[in-house]
């Protein structure tokens, strides 16, 4: 007969591992998705603290059974995985933000409000910027980076031990600012000449109100957008990489 013996200690450390990734790794803009399957969310979890359970082990105390200790425990590290998760959302979030602005100024919105099962939340442009954000976070090594600093967080900040303090919390606040502000940045040229586009259309609509200005100004938004939109997609990558620093200096102050 095979018998297993259980170290009760290193199942607590591994426990605490667990909850530190968990939170993090779900709130993640990849995992946070309704389309990844939760079993998957929780085997990639699980996989990876299996995987950095030697490394980090030195460092990290073991997670307390008794539920009075265990509750402040739990609280401390939901809002460490919010607050480090969040700040990767709002940059992804910009550049989708900025997508939403455009294919509003294009005339996809109205895709979102005649769509018969009213499902469509997401607009065309805005799940392609998104996916851009994403392909510029790998273009730069992001995610080794994310790695890294979250393996470092066990060393400098121990499962238990997180507190907010208020030189974070500012910085926290300026971060999230840049959400709004990236998104006008990214989308402003597009948006510029888009507004151009309406007023010439609403002119032609003034002094020509024979002419069909509703069938006609879709198409010619559409395209002028697209081929403006296209355009302007290199320095949304120079832009992207700015930012996604700026995230990393942030994390690394965080993380410390």
């Amino acid at each position: 007969m095979v018998s297993f013996d259980v170290n009760i200690a290193e199942l607590a450390i591994l426990l605490a591992i667990i909850v530190r990734l968990s939170v993090v790794l779900f709130m993640l803009p990849i995992f946070n998705s309704s389309h990844v399957p939760r079993p998957f969310k929780a085997l990639v979890v699980v996989a990876f603290s299996v995987m950095l359970f030697p490394i980090v082990r030195g460092y990290t105390p073991p997670l307390p059974f008794d539920p009075a200790a265990l509750a402040p425990i739990i609280v401390g590290e939901l809002i460490f995985g919010v607050l480090f998760s969040l700040s990767m959302l709002l940059i992804v979030s910009a550049f989708q933000f900025a997508g939403d602005l455009i294919s509003f100024m294009m005339g996809f919105g109205f895709a979102q409000t005649a769509s018969p099962d009213g499902k469509a939340n997401d607009s065309v442009l805005s799940v392609f910027t998104q996916l851009m954000a994403f392909i510029i976070f790998l273009s730069i090594n992001g995610h080794l980076t994310l790695i890294v600093l979250l393996v470092h967080s066990f060393r400098t900040i121990p499962v238990g031990s997180f507190a907010i303090s208020s030189d974070l919390f500012k910085r926290m606040l300026l971060l999230s600012g840049t959400l709004f502000i990236l998104a006008v940045k990214l989308a402003a040229p597009v948006l510029a000449v888009l507004l151009l586009t309406h007023l010439g259309l609403g002119l032609m609509s003034k002094f020509a109100p024979q002419m069909n200005v509703i069938a006609t100004s879709f198409p010619l938004t559409i395209t002028i957008g697209m081929v403006f939109f296209s355009i302007t997609l290199v320095p949304w990558g120079r832009v992207g990489i700015q930012y996604f620093q700026r995230l990393f200096d942030f994390l690394k102050y965080f993380s410390r």
